[in-house]
């Protein structure tokens, strides 16, 4: 009973202290002075959970702290009572010191110098173990029930007192912490409105325009001097952003208008979008726009909420305007500097060439790499005599900042000149000149081109007749103007060419150019120079070399070379043609240190071959007007004579007659005397009503329009008929006529002008038959009909073949022979309109063939194509 007491009053104790310990440590050191001599424990320690896992000392008593140093710290999945005891939540007695040795060998460790009995209690409330109570007793013992039982209600005790002192120790800890965040969010609000101030005396420096705006109506809060300037007038406080977007009028640089929802403050503040270097142009209130350049961006707190927005807004109007002029100005310049209608440089007060434009170094003839190696010069490019003149510019220049515009020549990078207008102007800020350079090339060479047109004009207008010795002068003209060489060949009757005129700078090389520049037929095929007198397209050569000569005309080998070794020339080989008549080539060559020939001086040659194809065309219908009329006069001679010789024997007839019925006295004269005197007048008639008719079918061929009535006729029995009817002809003429026996050659032709066609051809052998046998053939040949009448004859020569089909014309004298000169040529127009042709083969002394093919059916597509050519 005085042991009960005794722990009663023991606990008291313990429990008076315990009320007293206001912190965990305080709740430590009572324990272990008190409830371990309450209990008779030898020593006494307290473990803590100081984190999850892991227990801690924090006091001991009986025991030296070095003892225990690998002890301090202990996991609760140590096999170690004192883990166990927190692990399990339950007390672990241990009476002896061999028990604990043999639950726990790794208590082998500890440095325990007698037997003794442990106890490790946990500190345990509501479940929770706070720490273990470890009480060392001196002897080994056992322990009553009534010793485990007060032992558990210290501990308990223990165990509140620490969960007390925990709940004092974190109502403190919240206190300060509260004090603290008093004095902090005191401080962060002084802080705040010191940068407050600050940023809206920054606000009021910035150059842009600033506004501030809350979430989430975007009420303006703030806003800068600024930002009203921009705005034209004065922000209301507490501006709601639908009332800010609905008083201003936005747009986007494509015109369109801003939505509410588009303009940057609103997307900041609702999507808490970023908005950098938006352009946007505004209307204000007095109706004038201007441009703004936006940037916009949320303002988030602690959680990321979007709590304000704010906008940086500057007036780029100018600064816009100045960019589009300044984009404008550069872009003049580059297109200027890009184009190649002039070249620019940059040089320096040394002539030294800075920059330039490919113009320029195209101009001169130089490459980009001397200009970046720093070696193009303006020394290099100016010819000694032209220094004056540069000089003289430069003096100017220097005097005025600018030069007057003056022609120059320059010196090319391979030796060549070109003309140039050029002048000059400074550019201080850079201390650099600018100088433009204009090719006067083309002008200059137009010039000449013109020139020498109008004097090649004028000398091919001096005669009608364009003679060798005038073609011979505008070639000279050409060498000495617009070329080094020039080459005038013709085509002849014959079907060949000959070579008219040939000039040469050089008179040294003239008489080998004119042997050895190709001539070729007009009757091979192939070759440059027989294409283009076909096709009339001109023809470049900018490269022309020795190697270049044999290919002009294949088969062609010159006698000798007319260029020098290495030489390159460029020719230009134009035809000539007049009306699709091929008259002929004018070939010019251009060499060094001439400039060569390119694309655009073929107008020029074109203009040339122009002027001397239409003076040759002219001088060929003056001769053809001059033979014309001759031929004229002999036609009227000739008629006049034909015309009287049936009418002088018509009047014989018919004086002999009325002499004889004059002589009769009134008797009746004899019948037959009557009937030979009508025959005599009629055979007279009839040949001067076939004067009359070859006269009216000329005229009606000269008109286009030669009539013909298609039927179906027997050309072998039109031929026996003609030859019935011109019996008596042949009779006079000597000849005896053989007509080949056939089968019959029936077809769809004119019948009358089929007989005109067959006695043309009988009459023409009877006349040049010279009174031997005239051969008439009358057959089928390729599916054609075929007439042909071959005398024995004179014959003609090979030069008049070309034009016995001519009108008037004729291959002999009208002295010896008679007759208009009009049959061949309409019989030629008769077949040609019935779809035909016809033919002459000839010898001199040996007789003539005409041959006549048509086709069955004179109405076919080639016959009425014949028809409709005027």
């Amino acid at each position: 009973m005085r042991r009960t007491m005794e722990r009663l009053l023991r606990l008291q104790q313990v429990t008076s202290k315990l009320s007293q310990a206001l912190t965990p440590e305080q709740v430590a050191r009572v324990i272990v002075g008190q409830a371990g001599p309450a209990m008779g424990a030898a020593d006494c320690s307290i473990y803590l959970v100081e984190e999850p896992g892991v227990l801690r000392l924090v006091q001991l008593v009986g025991i030296p702290r070095l003892d225990l140093e690998p002890w301090t710290c202990l996991a609760l999945d140590a096999p170690l009572p004192i883990s166990e005891a927190a692990r399990v939540g339950e007390p672990v007695w241990v009476e002896s010191l061999e028990a604990l040795l043999a639950r726990y060998p790794l208590m082998e460790g500890l440095p325990l110098s007698h037997q003794r009995a442990w106890a490790s209690l946990p500190l345990e409330v509501e479940g929770r173990v706070l720490g273990v109570l470890t009480l060392g007793f001196e002897r080994e013992r056992g322990f009553a029930e009534e010793d485990k039982d007060f032992a558990c209600l210290v501990s308990r005790q223990c165990a509140q007192a620490l969960e007390r002192a925990h709940l004092y120790a974190r109502e403190r800890e919240l206190r300060e912490q509260a004090e603290r965040a008093r004095a902090e969010a005191e401080e962060q609000r002084r802080l705040l409105e010191q940068e407050h101030r600050r940023l809206r005396a920054v606000l009021q420096q910035m150059p842009q325009a600033v506004i501030l705006a809350e979430a989430p109506d975007g009420r303006l809060v703030m806003g800068n001097e600024q930002a009203v300037r921009v705005h034209g007038g004065s922000i209301p406080a507490n501006w709601s952003r639908d009332e800010y977007t609905s008083a201003r009028h936005g747009f986007h640089p494509d015109g369109r208008p801003y939505a509410p929802d588009e303009w940057p403050l609103v997307r900041a503040l609702t999507r808490g979008e970023v908005v950098r270097g938006e352009v946007m142009e505004v209307l204000r209130p007095d109706g004038s726009r201007y441009s703004l350049s936006v940037r916009a961006g949320p303002v988030r707190d602690a959680e990321g909420r979007v709590t304000a927005a704010v906008a940086l807004l500057e007036d780029i109007t100018e600064r816009l305007r100045l960019e589009k002029s300044l984009r404008q100005g550069e872009a003049v310049f580059r297109r200027i500097m890009e184009s190649d209608m002039m070249g620019l440089a940059f040089s320096d007060e040394d002539g030294r060439i800075l920059e330039a434009n490919d113009a320029f170094l195209s101009l001169v003839g130089h490459g980009r790499e001397e200009l970046e190696r720093g070696t193009l010069r303006w020394q290099a490019l100016v010819p000694p005599e032209g220094r004056e003149v540069g000089e003289r510019g430069l003096r100017e220049l220097w005097s005025r900042g600018v030069s007057p515009a003056f022609e120059l020549e320059l010196l090319r990078g391979d030796g060549s000149r070109v003309p140039v207008l050029t002048g000059s102007a400074q550019v201080e800020e850079q201390a650099r000149t600018l100088t433009f350079v204009l090719d006067l090339s083309d002008l200059k060479r137009a010039e000449g081109a013109v020139r020498f047109l109008a004097t090649a004009s004028r000398v091919l207008g001096q005669s009608l007749e364009a003679s060798d010795a005038t073609l011979q002068h505008v070639a000279c003209l050409a060498s000495v103007s617009v070329a080094s060489w020039c080459v005038i060949d013709l085509v002849t009757p014959e079907g060949g060419l000959r070579r008219a005129a040939v000039a040469h700078e050089d008179r040294a090389r003239e008489l080998r150019l004119r042997r050895a520049w190709p001539m070729p037929s007009l009757h091979d095929s192939g070759g440059p120079l027989l294409e283009a007198l076909h096709s009339g397209e001109p023809l470049l050569f900018q490269d022309f070399r020795a190697e270049t000569w044999r290919h002009l005309s294949p088969g062609f080998v010159p006698v000798e070379q007319v260029l020098e070794e290495g030489e390159v020339c460029s020719v230009m080989v134009v035809p000539l043609r007049s009306h699709e008549r091929v008259l002929g080539l004018v070939t010019l060559g251009a060499c060094m240190p001439r400039r060569r020939h390119g694309p655009e001086d073929l107008a020029m040659g074109q203009e040339l071959a122009h002027r001397l194809a239409s003076a040759l065309e002219s001088a060929r219908l003056f001769l053809e007007s001059q033979r014309a009329v001759r031929l004229r006069d002999e036609f009227l001679a000739v008629a006049s004579h034909e015309l009287k010789t049936p009418l002088t024997p018509l009047r014989l007839q018919l004086q002999g007659l009325r002499r004889v019925v004059e002589g009769q006295g009134g008797e009746p004269v004899p019948p037959e005397r009557i009937l030979r005197a009508v025959r005599g007048c009629e055979s007279q008639v009839r040949k001067l009503a076939g004067l009359v008719n070859d006269l009216l079918d000329v005229a009606k061929l000269a008109q286009g329009r030669l009539p013909l009535h298609l039927e179906t006729v027997d050309l072998r029995a039109v031929v026996g008929e003609v030859l019935e009817q011109l019996s008596a002809e042949a009779v006079r003429s000597g000849c005896r006529v053989e007509l080949v026996n056939g089968e019959p050659v029936v077809g769809q032709w004119d019948r009358l002008r089929l007989e005109q066609v067959v006695t043309n051809l009988l009459t023409n052998a009877f006349k040049y038959g010279a009174g031997r046998p005239i051969h008439v053939k009358v057959g089928w040949e390729h599916g054609g009909a075929r007439l042909s009448v071959r005398d024995e004859g004179i014959g003609i020569a090979p030069e008049h073949r070309g034009r016995i089909f001519g009108k008037f014309e004729r291959a002999v004298s009208e002295r010896h022979y008679g007759g208009l000169g009009l049959g061949l040529h309409i019989t030629q127009q008769i077949v040609s309109a019935l779809g035909g042709s016809i033919l002459v083969e000839s010898e001199v002394g040996r007789g003539s063939t005409f041959t006549v093919e048509l086709p069955a059916d004179a109405a076919d597509a080639g016959a009425r194509a014949m028809l409709a050519r005027p």
